[in-house]
């Protein structure tokens, strides 16, 4: 569910806990904090559920009850954990970012927090993929805008405790064309953040997420 933030309390609450995460992430993170200004634009929250005007600014905590007919046990070191599958909001945020991406020019980018280059998995991943020196990102480019694809790089990509993505331009030295993996210069990052114009940033403990839009 989509849920506008007009409220000034809210706004700034938001506001506040964008700059945390992205002060709290990796370049792309930190230069998209320095570049964009964040007094103008929209707010808005994507959750799995609902939320009242208190919990919505509990950005920290998730807050949809876990199903117990979904609960499977799982075995960690031999031993049997029931386990409740976490509630998101894939299918919302692959709809903002489909929306987001209708020039040719977009390009959008999502930190890694987890991953690291030589990651075996890796090569396994169904995403376009981009390394800063030991920074990993994955790519959406303008000929991967089809909701699977962006959904795949979604569930791939995303990570705790930091999540962080944004929809921007190409650079002038373009990312990633039709490369499945590519490595990156801080000068491709840096105009990609300056052109940014939809951040989204993981919230509610998985379950979903802050986004900004230029406007």
């Amino acid at each position: 569910m989509t849920s506008y933030i007009l409220e000034e309390e809210q706004r700034a609450a938001a506001i506040s806990y964008l700059g945390q995460k992205l002060g709290s992430g990796k370049t792309l993170a930190r230069l998209l904090l320095q570049s964009v200004d964040f007094s103008t634009g929209a707010v808005a929250v994507l959750n799995a559920v609902p939320l009242s005007e208190s919990l919505i600014m509990e950005f920290n905590w998730g807050h949809v009850p876990p199903a117990p007919e979904s609960a499977q046990y799982i075995k960690i070191q031999g031993r049997p954990f029931l386990a409740d599958p976490t509630a998101n909001s894939y299918e919302h945020l692959t709809e903002v970012i489909y929306s987001s991406m209708e020039s040719p020019e977009s390009i959008c980018l999502m930190e890694n927090m987890l991953a690291s280059p030589n990651d075996p998995w890796l090569k396994r991943a169904k995403s376009r993929l981009a390394t800063y020196g030991p920074e990993v990102y994955h790519v959406l480019t303008s000929s991967d805008r089809r909701k699977e694809k962006i959904e795949d790089t979604l569930r791939e990509s995303e990570s705790l405790p930091v999540f962080v993505g944004a929809v921007g331009r190409q650079p002038p030295d373009r990312i990633a064309d039709d490369s499945e993996h590519v490595t990156i210069s801080l000068g491709q990052l840096k105009s990609f953040a300056k052109s940014a114009s939809c951040i989204f940033i993981g919230a509610y403990d998985g379950e979903g997420y802050v986004v900004w839009k230029e406007g």
